[in-house]
């Protein structure tokens, strides 16, 4: 079997402060857990995050 992916949808209605966090604690999450980051893709002008993951 090839490598499996995932797209994360990290989002916060209330700041870039909050979405950072989310987005950090996300991404020692994943990593923690064997998958590797492949992409990370912010949308403009709203406050959320794809985040693209393999194993």
């Amino acid at each position: 079997m090839g490598k499996q992916f995932k797209v994360l949808k990290i989002s916060s209605a209330w700041s870039l402060e909050k979405l950072r966090q989310k987005l950090e604690d996300t991404l020692n999450n994943v990593s923690k857990n064997g998958w590797e980051i492949v992409n990370v893709s912010f949308l403009d002008n709203t406050y959320t995050v794809f985040v693209t993951i393999s194993k």
